[in-house]
């Protein structure tokens, strides 16, 4: 009886050991969402790659420094070690945060520190290189490297900076100067080398937009340094204006005005008698939004509503899907508002300023939950249950307009309606609040993997989840945007200036795009017009009405 039950016990055992946890535990990816540090000047988080950069002024010791708080999105997230007191931000340090895994973060310490050298005689701007404390500058092969004055030097916080060599001694650059640049009872080890090239004056770049260009340059520093420019096949050059020339230095650039869209030009700069080849360039197309004016939309089968733009119209411009909204996209699989019934977005033949028809965004309700009328370049991705929406916002676009311009014309009343959550640092009063119309424009080169959307429409929002949100002001990939906000009194929030005593009726719009970054070409434009600012948050006026027409690209 002994034996028999060991071998019952072992055949337990065996099978206890077969047996895995096969539940998976949920993956919870940590954000942070605040990092409080004591005199920084700017914090960026990074989620995705799990960095935090903190930025401080130059003059700062960023030796001991406190940091004082750390907040997280997910209230699963909790610190292993402790985070708040005082860390040297002279290095990167890291700390882990544990959800159902465990995810490494880094914090590094910027300090802001404005670097210049020059020498006289220089040709365009010195190349500092932060990382590897190097300096390299350019002088024509007419000047000795081994007799070279300094004309300014700063590698160190002002104020607080020493230098193993006075500016004055440094005259020999043969073989390149070892410098020891000392701050905050640091010292690095700064090495400077000037080069001689043939060339007095070369073009480091030329930037054409659509009826503008920007041609950088380097030359001797005090000369007479230009540009002149010309259409191609033109026989007389003209000048750039000195007004429109900025320099630095020895670098200079040209901000050519009032080209031609889609034209090839040609341009060369000089420096003193001497000037560079001739470079080509060709200005991009004042390209024109399609459908601005709305004029081809087609009924949804079955349906009371419509989408805006028709397969069947012949036209380019109408026959593809530029612009969504709220109601869903019925023939393309897509329900959203009009599938429960509530149609959001509307053709009015009635109102119109341009063409046969207009947009009418229409603000209503369902069992007391807002439903904001809205258009967008986009399409609608799906309902969250009654609770709200997906969008994939964006289309592709490849050209830098300077501004968006339509019409508007827009009724609203006091907020009767109020989200279980705000924007942060916005306060809504329910009945007291008035509501308002929002647009914004933005261009940027998002792509789908990174922001969760579709190849033609890349930026997925979640109404639900406000941590899918972006904000065009600080979003990294976004090159420039604009917007205004349209009250109920006629002041506009683009500037703040009062556009006009009453809304209802049709107002010209005209709204700057700020360009963050001028070089980089965006791969796609968002458009996006809602009856109610905070509908992404469920509040408003349900009885708003924002009327859109003739959307045009300045250029």
């Amino acid at each position: 009886m002994k034996k028999k039950f060991i071998y019952i016990l072992s055949g337990l055992l065996f099978l206890t050991g077969c047996i895995t946890n096969d539940i998976p535990y949920p993956v919870v990816v940590p954000h942070v969402d605040s990092f409080d540090v004591e005199g920084a000047s700017k914090v960026e988080i990074d989620s995705d790659k799990q960095v935090i950069t903190v930025y401080f002024a130059e003059t700062t010791d960023i030796r001991n420094v406190q940091v004082n708080s750390i907040a997280f999105r997910e209230p699963e997230a909790a610190l292993t070690e402790a985070l708040v007191g005082y860390h040297d931000f002279t290095r990167q340090f890291k700390f882990t945060v544990k959800t159902y895994d465990e995810y490494v973060w880094t914090v590094k310490g910027v300090r802001d520190v404005e670097r210049y050298f020059t020498v006289e005689g220089q040709i365009g701007a010195s190349e500092i290189d932060e990382v590897n404390c190097r300096v390299i500058a350019t002088v024509g092969k007419r000047t000795p490297v081994a007799d070279i004055k300094v004309t300014s030097l700063k590698l160190g916080p002002k104020d607080v900076t020493t230098y193993s060599i006075p500016m004055s001694d440094m005259r020999d650059f043969t073989e390149g100067v070892s410098l020891e640049v000392t701050a905050f009872e640091l010292t690095e080890v700064w090495n400077i080398y000037i080069e001689q090239t043939d060339a007095s004056v070369k073009i480091t770049k030329v930037n054409p937009w659509t009826t503008e260009a920007y041609v950088s340059s380097m030359g001797v520093a005090g000369m007479d340094n230009g540009f002149m420019y010309r259409a191609l096949g033109r026989q007389d050059w003209e000048k750039v204006a000195d007004s429109d020339i900025a320099s630095d230095g020895g670098s200079f650039t040209a901000h050519i005005k009032g080209l031609k869209p889609e034209t090839a030009y040609e341009v060369y700069a000089f420096c003193g008698e001497d000037k560079t080849t001739v470079h080509e360039f060709e200005t991009a197309p004042a390209t024109a939004i399609p459908n601005g004016s709305f004029e081809y939309a087609s009924k949804v089968a079955g349906s009371n509503y419509y989408k805006f733009y028709d397969p069947d119209c012949g036209f380019e411009d109408g026959s593809y899907m530029f612009w969504g909204s709220g109601n869903g996209e019925g023939s393309e699989g897509v329900s959203g508002s009009a599938g429960l019934g509530i149609v959001i977005t509307h053709i009015d033949t009635d109102d119109k300023v341009d063409g046969k028809q207009s947009v009418r965004a229409e603000t209503s309700q369902m069992a007391g939950i807002l439903a904001a009328g809205n258009l967008f370049t986009g399409q609608f991705a799906g309902l969250v249950g009654t609770s709200g929406g997906k969008v994939n916002f964006g289309r592709p676009w490849t050209v830098r307009p300077k501004a968006l311009k339509l019409y508007c014309k827009y009724t609203t009343g006091p907020m009767d309606i109020i989200g279980k959550s705000t924007p942060p640092g916005v306060s809504l009063i329910k009945g007291e609040t008035y509501d308002r119309a929002d647009i914004k424009v933005a261009l940027g080169y998002w792509e789908a993997r990174t922001y969760g959307g579709s190849k033609d429409s890349p930026v997925h929002i979640d109404t639900t989840d406000p941590s899918t949100f972006v904000d065009f002001n600080t979003d990294k990939c976004t090159i420039g945007n604009g917007n205004v906000t349209i009250y109920h009194d006629g002041y506009a929030l683009n500037g703040g200036q009062k556009v006009s005593d009453q809304t209802d009726k049709w107002i010209e719009y005209t709204i700057p795009i700020n360009y963050r970054d001028m070089e980089t070409l965006p791969s796609h434009i968002i458009i996006s017009c809602a009856a109610s600012q905070y509908g992404d948050y469920f509040s408003g006026c349900s009885t708003s009405k924002l009327w859109i027409d003739k959307v045009e690209l300045v250029y």
